[in-house]
């Protein structure tokens, strides 16, 4: 009976066990009787803990998505998948998760963590501050700024097709992962910063790079558990974590550069401010760039030019415009490359295209290029079969409840979602629905060529497959850098498969579907992880 009170670190052992015991009790009492979204169906154990996500995103690799939709075929439209968030799959209620600004929408502070860049506007949580961040980076990536920068992406678009033409005839293999996302890098360098990073001018298009970006998106699974690992990071000798991780060394070097560019450009208008007239500094570029855009905004106040933060902003937009490009690009080259048919018609369209053109120029712009049906209809069918991104986007309404009503499978559901409750939908579930879209997993260029009958009912098919293609997602959140993605694809397809394009010689090398299916959600997807990417080869020239 003495024992006990003779030895205290046990009885304090003991008081610490109960405390701890005591807290996961009332805890696991309350995420499974009072939360408010307590009556939501899902797995129990979902419920209870984060560590059921942690099991498949971390441990299974990005494999929560897939399980997510497992759990919706058992328990319905909308499911509970962790202890705070709720899952939608019914693709009617996409408007209203994604809402425009009629109605305020935060994002959810433990999807934003993951990014590690809560200064951009990617990973600012507050409705009203990422209203103000926004408006200053869309008016840069409106359609028309965009279309005034047609000549510098057309640069770089050059550029690229000159040098994989280059590469592959000396009869190696090129990898179209890494090329894109070396072209796609290089042209939000240059529309960014001003100057190009140089990526598609090293060896092999610089396939560090690439997996750079992807090593980084693998870990935001990690980092949307533990958001303090960032703090550890930061915290080590970046000399330390170069040796552990040599492709990190890449990373520092990078944001380094952007706080140079971002100190550079602050000097040059100052400069020009001080010195009005027609005489410029030796730092001016000759085509606005997002640096300039964003110091000079009327609306942003001095603590949003603060070079941290510009930087957070920037190296965002550099990575984010690296992958989800690259990877839109790399699955349309593959399933063009793997089917003659389609290849052939895109061909045919971009010769008859470039034959009726004034002056028969050596490239097609992008007016025109916008104008045409089978290639717009190639890019529609690649934006949707690369998701954008393949990760749920999380969004809470703080003051409005969410209704949902809705019949799945003949049973009728009907939920208010409390406001404040994080809701999520999937844009790949949306795209591979087969009641919007028929055989969802082949690439059809066609299915997007149905106005061109007279059916009513294809028609009406159609609109419903536009407003469900949702790569860069809806709403006020939805993805800045629209306009110049599409300017990127429709440019680079436009220059590779015209006539004289060296996209009309390239050949899959050792590439199968596994090279392009997604398999992992590492929030951006990912094929496989041995495949070894989409690779090409130049079909000799036949001699004359």
């Amino acid at each position: 009976m003495e024992l006990i009170p003779q030895i205290p670190h046990l009885q304090s052992l003991l008081l610490l066990i109960f405390a701890a015991s005591l807290y996961l009790v009332t805890g696991a009492i309350y995420h499974l009787y009072f939360s408010p979204i307590a009556r939501f169906p899902g797995p129990k154990v979902a419920a209870l803990t984060f560590w059921y996500e942690f099991y498949y995103d971390v441990i299974c690799r990005g494999r929560y998505t897939w399980k997510i939709e497992e759990l919706h075929r058992k328990y319905g439209p909308v499911i509970r998948i962790n202890p705070q968030e709720l899952h939608v799959v019914d693709p009617a209620f996409y408007d209203t998760v994604y809402a425009g600004p009629s109605r305020r929408t935060a994002k959810w502070e433990y999807s934003a963590r993951m990014f590690g860049t809560s200064l951009a506007a990617v990973g600012t949580t507050s409705h009203e501050l990422h209203r103000l961040r926004r408006s200053a980076l869309n008016s840069f990536f409106s359609k028309r700024s965009i279309s005034k920068l047609e000549p510098t992406i057309q640069h770089v678009v050059d550029h690229a097709c000159t040098l994989v033409e280059r590469t592959a005839s000396t009869g190696c293999a090129v990898n179209l992962r890494n090329f894109f996302a070396a072209f796609s890098a290089d042209v939000v360098g240059e529309v960014a910063f001003g100057s190009t990073y140089g990526f598609l001018d090293r060896p092999n298009f610089d396939p560090g790079w690439q997996r750079l970006m992807m090593d980084l998106s693998r870990g935001t699974h990690l980092m949307k558990q533990f958001p303090w690992a960032y703090a550890i990071l930061n915290s080590i000798p970046e000399s330390l974590v170069s040796l552990l991780h040599p492709l990190t060394k890449r990373l520092f070097d990078i944001r380094h550069d952007i706080r140079l560019k971002i100190e550079q450009t602050k000097a040059s208008l100052r400069h020009t401010l001080d010195n009005p007239g027609p005489e410029h500094s030796d730092d001016e570029v000759d085509h606005p760039t997002v640096l300039h855009s964003l110091l000079a905004s009327p609306t942003l106040p001095a603590a949003e030019l603060l070079t941290p933060r510009l930087e957070d902003e920037s190296f965002t937009l550099l990575g984010a415009g690296t992958i989800t490009t690259a990877h839109t690009l790399t699955t349309i080259l593959y399933y063009v490359l793997s089917n003659p048919a389609i290849k052939s018609q895109l061909e045919s369209e971009l010769a008859e295209l470039s034959s009726a053109a004034p002056n028969k120029p050596l490239r097609l712009d992008l007016k025109h290029l916008e104008q045409t049906q089978y290639l717009s209809a190639v890019i529609s069918e690649g934006l949707r079969l690369s998701f954008g991104v393949s990760h749920r986007l999380p969004r809470i309404s703080p003051e409005t409840a969410l209704q949902y009503q809705g019949t799945i499978d003949g049973k009728d559901y009907k939920y208010i979602i409390p406001p404040g409750v994080p809701v999520s939908m999937t844009q790949m579930f949306i795209h591979l629905d087969p009641s919007i879209y028929t055989s969802p997993h082949a690439f059809e260029p066609e299915r997007w060529l149905t106005d061109l009958r007279d059916d009513e009912d294809a028609k009406v098919g159609l609109r419903r497959m536009k407003h469900y293609l949702v790569p860069f997602s809806k709403g006020t959140r939805m993805c800045a850098g629209m306009h110049l993605a599409y300017a990127e694809l429709y440019l680079m397809l436009g220059a590779l498969f015209a006539p004289g394009g060296v996209g009309r010689r390239m050949e899959l090398f050792e590439t199968g579907d596994g090279d392009v299916k997604c398999a992992h959600d590492f929030f951006n997807p990912s094929p496989r992880l041995d495949s070894k990417g989409v690779r090409i080869v130049l079909a000799r020239e036949k001699a004359n």
